[in-house]
């Protein structure tokens, strides 16, 4: 049948074994149980592919108001999918089954439903494309299927594809980017090695760098092992590798580019725990998370006949100098960008190995008795050490159990062809070790990932019920969007800790969780108004605190709550309710954009708490600017009308001893004024446990602080708190010792809100598609300033009445513009940025790189 087309059968056979190595989770999907992780993966994988999709099927292709406040997601979102080759295909394909009424709505449910299916499409064309690798490389045919199954079919593979999708599509650039060199090295032909550096480029920023990183590594090792004749003119070889390399990164650049800005203007604070060179224990013979070494390749390591095949000689040592490298969480810090050490780039050693085991099954027959019995001694004394140098090593039938049972019949296959039927030695080796890749990744899908990262509570009843996109929620969303014809709204709710719910439900809201995020809406919620977002963590923000202000200030319209919370945002009255949830409404929301004349100066607010910078917004505009501005009113401190009780606590000189289960101090305010509003207190606490998570209380407020030993940890501890107007601030922490220092109180009467919401707006039109928002201003009070909530970042452009102007951050993290009396006509239109000049710097690599390969073919030709 395949006779004629050795591709196909090539790739039938991969897909046959991609589908028996999916066992698990295909069966699971029978069951209603999904190949997609229950944090990370429904958290972000899920909804960003339901945003993007959705975005560029509908022509927009580069900003969204659903993501968080807005963001640019070609660039902020390059990490994920936005730029993912893989996704990029999957598009159209999806969108011919919508609209032909084979596939509904591709919502969330849709892509976790599509998920394994996409991943053995994806191991597929990483079993073929690796066994063409090593088939250019002179391996035989079998061997090499055999070897690259090794590569494609490891833990790492269904760990990288569960829990974050797209580091799996690593796998397919890897082998292209070996597949360029070894051509560069053997026929100085650097077509494949451009292809693969620009896709390499384009398809994913942080890929790029892991795998340019392992590709050197690869070349260093090849400069020093040739494989053919034609490696003699090393300088002219690394010219090429230079040239091709830089070409490549032209022609991804359009793609690259935005995402390194987004990647440079995120705010993630330094990872300052000490990182060892050398921590010697990650199991990866018997219980790694991220890679089990095949028993066949630790034996291949100790036949050292095989070494004089320089093949085989590199694949080894690379293998070697992987492990070494794996077991130094210096090197997985440095391949996550000198962060926080992260072992995301051990597919290289399945790489390794699986070259290894290609290039090894073609010389078994090749070995004698003496050979074996030093390979199988070492190798079991290897074993020996592993288990006895491990303490937390427990046997397990399952799981030692099939890593030795895997030794055993590997050693019991190799001497069975060896003494028997040497030539019939693939026959008998590869399927043994094709049966124990395809056990062990299944047991890995069950155990590993299903049951130790409870992916099987991942099913269409977690997906559409109370716990992830609830129909009571759903319901209430409904009844406020038919009531609602404004453009612009925000709705602040959140399912759990998911603060990407506003994508997954459809509603504009306040939350939002990405590993690269607007630095300046971050340094806004951390740093410029400190607002507590009730958990602790980076890569968020959430929540407004429960602050009026904020709230009207960025069109916080609507709350949804328990039914049992009543601390609830000074200003909100009830709208709606169901059977545990109730909406309220803002009765103090403030327009999308407003003019202003009296300007602030940021660097001057610096000096003063975040109430008086929210009085700055309310009153006028923040701006970055050095100029002196208006003169700065700070109102309603009350700090010296507070008196300290201790409870259940010691409390002196910035240090809180607290000796009970609960304890702090109390801020009592012996004469209280009357009146309505809030408090702010404002304070700085840091726990001085080393390794100690803890949960702040002040009244009936409640939030979560990290671990001083959590990668998480924002390390912010200036916290601005809002209680309800009363005269006592109950601060309570956990038993342990603290240092409170810096507190500060405030009283908010709400006078300067309400006169704001009360005055005429000059706004008359709105209209936001996307990257474009149009403005109709009418600018009555003859304001200097106009300001809009739309985050601040580079890429926006703006004209006002025809003419280009400057767009400004104002209010610490949007934008604002100069405009002029009377009727002002506002367009800001979102580019990526250098997204132009970039986009020119692609097409015309693209050019050049088909002119010089010409040219070279050419002159190889003559």
């Amino acid at each position: 049948m395949f006779k004629n087309h050795p591709y196909w059968c090539l790739l039938a056979i991969s897909f046959a074994l991609a589908v028996l190595a999916h066992g698990a989770f295909l069966y699971q999907w029978t069951q209603g149980q999904y190949m997609t992780g229950i944090n990370d993966g429904l958290s972000q994988m899920m909804p960003f592919k339901h945003l993007l999709y959705e975005q560029y099927t509908n022509g927009e292709f580069f900003y969204s108001f659903d993501f968080g406040l807005g963001a640019g997601t070609f660039s902020e979102l390059a990490y994920y999918f936005s730029t993912s080759i893989v996704f990029l295909i999957t598009i159209p394909f999806v969108w011919l089954l919508d609209i032909a009424g084979i596939v509904q709505e591709p919502d969330v449910l849709f892509w976790a439903n599509a998920a394994v299916f996409i991943s053995v499409i994806r191991m597929t064309f990483v079993l073929f494309i690796t066994s063409r690798v090593f088939m250019y490389m002179k391996i035989p045919y079998w061997p090499a299927w055999i070897g690259a199954s090794v590569y494609g079919i490891s833990g790492m593979f269904f760990r990288h594809t569960v829990y974050w999708e797209f580091f799996a599509d690593s796998f397919l650039w890897l082998p292209l980017l070996i597949l360029g060199i070894e051509k560069i090295f053997r026929e100085q032909k650097p077509g494949w090695f451009l292809m693969a550096v620009s896709i390499s480029f384009f398809d994913n920023f942080y890929f790029a760098y892991i795998n340019f990183l392992l590709s050197a590594i690869y070349i260093l090792f090849r400069l020093f092992i040739p494989l053919s004749s034609a490696e003699n003119n090393k300088k002219k070889k690394l010219l090429t590798f230079m040239g091709a390399g830089i070409i490549g990164f032209s022609i991804g650049a359009v793609a690259f580019i935005p995402a390194v800005y987004a990647y440079l203007n995120n705010h993630r604070p330094p990872f300052q725990q000490e990182i060892p060179i050398f921590d010697p224990f990650d199991n990866i013979l018997y219980t790694s998370r991220y890679i089990i070494l095949p028993a066949l390749f630790v034996l291949f390591l100790f036949m050292f006949r095989f070494y004089g095949n320089k093949t085989f000689r590199l694949f080894a040592l690379l293998g070697i100098a992987g492990i070494v490298m794996h077991l130094s969480p210096f090197v997985s810090s440095v391949f996550n960008g000198f962060s926080a050490p992260q072992y995301r780039w051990e597919y290289f050693i399945s790489f390794a190995a699986g070259g290894a085991i290609a290039t090894g099954l073609t010389m078994l027959t090749k070995i004698s008795r003496r050979n074996f019995f030093i390979a199988t001694g070492l190798t079991g004394f290897i074993y020996l050490i592993y288990a006895l140098l491990d303490p937390a090593l427990e046997f397990d039938w399952m799981e030692t159990g099939l890593v030795l049972g895997g030794l055993l019949l590997t050693i019991a296959a190799v001497w069975t062809a060896f003494h028997f039927n040497k030539s019939g030695t693939l026959i008998i080796v590869g399927p043994v070790l094709l049966a124990w890749l395809i056990a062990y990744a299944n047991f890995y899908q069950s155990e590993k990932i299903m049951e130790m990262g409870n992916v099987d509570q991942v099913s269409k009843e977690l997906i559409t019920g109370e716990d992830y996109d609830n129909p009571e929620i759903r319901g209430l969303l409904k009844q406020i969007h038919e009531r609602e014809n404004d453009e612009m709204y925000r709705i602040e709710w959140m399912q759990g800790v998911r603060n990407n719910t506003p994508i997954v439900q459809d509603f504009q809201g306040l939350s939002a969780y990405s590993s690269i995020l607007n630095k300046n809406l971050l340094y806004f919620y951390l740093y410029d108004m400190e607002i507590d977002m009730q958990r602790e963590s980076v890569s968020r923000y959430a929540t407004l605190g429960n602050r009026a202000n904020l709230f009207s200030l960025v069109r916080g319209k609507y709350i949804i709550r328990s039914a049992d919370d009543s601390n609830i945002p000074y200003g909100f009255k009830e709208l709606l309710e169901s059977e545990n949830y109730k909406v309220y409404e803002n009765g103090n929301v403030l327009p999308f954009a407003r003019g202003a004349t009296e300007f602030y100066s940021e660097d001057k607010l610096s000096m003063h708490p975040p109430l008086v910078r929210e009085h700055a917004m309310l009153n006028g505009i923040v701006l970055n600017t050095e100029e002196e501005g208006s003169p700065i009113q700070v109102t309603g401190d009350i700090t010296s009308k507070f008196t300290i009780e201790e409870k259940e606590a010691s409390y002196d000189d910035g240090i809180l001893e607290v000796t009970g289960e609960t304890g702090g101090i109390d801020l009592v305010w012996e004469d209280p004024a009357e009146g309505q509003g809030d408090l702010y207190v404002s304070f700085n606490l840091v726990n001085t446990a080393e390794d100690e998570g803890f949960n702040l209380t002040v009244n009936d407020y409640v939030t979560s602080r990290k671990s001083n030993q959590s990668v998480y940890k924002t390390y912010v501890d200036d916290l601005t708190i809002r209680v309800p107007y009363q005269d006592r601030v109950e601060i309570r922490v956990p038993e342990g010792r603290y240092f409170l220092t810096e507190i500060q109180l405030f009283e908010e009467d709400y006078e300067t809100l309400e006169r704001e919401a009360d005055e005429n707006a000059g706004l008359k039109e709105l209209e936001i598609d996307g990257s474009r928002v149009e403005i109709l201003y009418d600018n009555i009070a003859d304001d200097d300033y106009l300001s809009a909530v739309i985050p601040y970042e580079m890429g926006w452009s703006a004209t006002v009445n025809g003419v280009d102007v400057e767009v400004l951050k104002a209010n610490y993290a949007f934008v604002g513009v100069p405009i002029e009396a009377g009727e002002n006509h506002i367009i800001f239109t979102y580019r990526p940025p250098f997204f132009v000049p970039s986009l020119i710097l692609t097409v015309l690599s693209l050019f050049f790189a088909m002119f010089w390969l010409f040219r070279k073919k050419r002159a190889d030709s003559e």
